[in-house]
């Protein structure tokens, strides 16, 4: 028998809708009453009419959890920020505050502040436990991190609250500042390293190491007294860090006073780093290493006053350093004691940057004079593979397409800011990795006509050049000191047997053949070693000789 359910207040609609599906005619408007059927329909078999409301809804519990928020992230606890403190190498006394934050809404109770590892390490309290934090207090603590103390230094401070036990916790090594001034010739290394993929028309290098690694190799002229002092220092802390003085960007200062919170120096021309450390030195016995904030063009500001005075002080920047193969000793009969090591200096950094060489398709043409091009060792080869079965004759085969044309390049420089230019520079190569321009310095070609400002050929005396090169660069030096860059495309002979050169392009400049210093070859080169060494010598002089190869551009 089929059920027909209602609810007690249906719309009128609905109910219209209802009583069309049994047969039962509209009648117009009704009450919310139930429905009624005529007798036949129930005598017919269909059916009563049953009522069931209210319906009895079944009701369902779900667990919930309230998502977090800003508050949760902030509140009920205590902060200490900065939490952690890396101090990295300390040669320096080092002054850091640290502020401590109850983010509750009532007050709480700090019991006690417990302490461990903290030798050479002074907390100053602005109360001493136990002591309340009122609501949302913060209370700012002073950090004095003396460079007496373990060489290691791994301190942990724990704010004891009820509910919240925050720590504090200070990581560093303490450094010792290697004093002695070395003799005036040293050397300078400076080592990256490049990975090179050759193909047959190119190579691809990759540069694995961007920043340099920088050593300095010293020798040490010590006496009686110092001697004893460097080999107590050698022996305690041979496989430690020290602090070594750049020696060569050395600045004499004189008079300093104590209280003072900057240093005048000329910080154009040498590598003074923001939040590091420098010397101020007057002998040996009598130096600070001294951490500084802002480097200026004029100053270099420091973090902490000067303790005392100095009455003939030189100021330079301080590198943190490994001796890896130790310190070495030579004695003989007399008073003094060779001391020589080879620093390794452990916080490395690109110094890389453009010194205003002209662009030639993008890449520097390097034009400096001073720069000798050391003719005398250049070598020409091609890179083969030889084929041998021993009885038979040699096959020889080509492994790329380009000339190995290898020779060296040297900078001789007399003053600071030239040796610092050369370092930015030599920087910016990134060892094997990145190539540049390098004229040949030698009049290549003789021009035998003048050429417009639209002229995009030389003639010039015959070389050989239709039957020995193919597309090569070029440089035309004028008297005036004008340098025009330019592609050769070819060469071909004209009727008066001489040569001319098809350009890639108009010269845009025009000149005659009197105006014309001299016409030289280019070469796209790059570093043939990672490996630069810089000879620093009297008078602020520094030497130093690279390889330098061909390669496609």
């Amino acid at each position: 028998m089929a059920v027909v359910t209602t609810h007690a207040y249906v719309g009128l609609d609905q109910r219209r809708v209802a009583l069309a599906e049994y047969g039962v005619p509209d009648a117009g408007p009704v009450d919310n009453s139930p429905p009624v059927l005529p007798a036949e329909l129930s005598a017919s078999g269909h059916g009563e009419l049953i009522d069931n409301l209210p319906i009895q809804e079944i009701e369902a519990t779900f667990d919930g959890w309230k998502a977090p928020s800003f508050l949760d992230d902030y509140y009920y606890r205590v902060h200490v920020r900065p939490g952690v403190i890396e101090l990295g190498n300390l040669l320096s006394t080092q002054v850091r505050n640290v502020e401590v934050w109850s983010a509750y809404f009532e007050p709480q109770l700090l019991s006690s502040l417990s302490q461990v590892g903290t030798d050479g390490i002074t907390l100053t309290q602005p109360q001493v436990p136990p002591t309340s934090f009122a609501a949302l207090e913060a209370r700012t603590y002073t950090l004095n991190i003396s460079t007496n103390g373990a060489p290691v230094i791994n301190a942990l401070y724990t704010f004891n609250f009820p509910t919240d036990h925050p720590t504090l916790t200070v990581t560093g090594r303490r450094v010792v500042v290697w004093p002695f001034m070395p003799q005036t010739k040293h050397k300078e290394m400076l080592e990256w390293q490049t990975d090179i993929i050759p193909s047959f028309n190119n190579e691809q290098r990759l540069a694995l190491r961007p920043a340099p690694r920088q050593s300095f190799s010293h020798e040490f002229q010590l006496d009686t007294y110092q001697f004893s002092r460097a080999k107590a220092i050698a022996t305690q802390w041979a496989h430690r860090v020290y602090g070594i003085p750049v020696w060569s960007e050395l600045t004499r200062l004189g008079p300093l006073s104590a209280g003072a919170t900057e240093i005048l120096v000329d910080t154009t021309a040498a590598d003074y780093r923001q939040d590091d450390i420098i010397i101020v030195w007057e002998s040996d016995t009598n130096n600070v290493a001294v951490e500084i904030g802002a480097v200026l063009a004029d100053r270099v500001q420091l973090k902490l006053p000067l303790e005392k005075s100095y009455q003939n002080a030189y100021v330079a920047p301080l590198r943190f350093a490994r001796t890896f193969d130790g310190m070495q000793f030579r004695r003989s009969n007399h008073d003094f004691t060779i001391a020589s090591a080879t620093f390794q200096v452990t916080q490395n950094k690109d110094l890389g940057a453009a010194v205003g060489y002209p662009q030639y398709r993008g890449k520097d043409v390097l034009i400096d004079p001073t720069i000798l091009v050391s003719d005398l060792n250049e070598r020409i080869s091609r890179a083969t593979d030889e084929f041998d079965n021993g009885s038979g004759p040699i096959v020889v085969d080509i492994k790329n397409n380009w000339v190995n044309s290898a020779k060296a390049i040297t900078f001789d420089v007399l003053t600071r800011v030239e040796r610092w230019a050369a370092r930015k520079w030599i920087h910016s190569r990134r060892g094997r990795q990145k190539g540049f321009w390098l004229p040949t310095w030698n009049p290549d070609l003789i021009l035998l006509e003048d050429v417009g400002p639209t002229g995009a050929a030389l003639t010039v005396r015959p070389i050989g050049y239709p039957l020995y090169y193919g597309v090569k660069d070029i440089m035309v030096q004028l008297k005036n000191g004008t340098r025009i860059f330019a592609r050769v495309l070819s060469g071909a002979v004209d009727p008066n047997e001489n040569e001319v050169l098809a350009l890639e392009a108009a010269v845009g400049t025009g000149f005659t053949v009197a105006e014309v210093d001299f016409i030289c070859f280019m070469s796209h080169v790059r570093f043939n070693s990672d490996r630069v060494e810089i000879r620093h010598d009297y008078a602020g002089r520094a030497v130093t000789t690279i390889p330098v190869v061909e390669t496609p551009e």
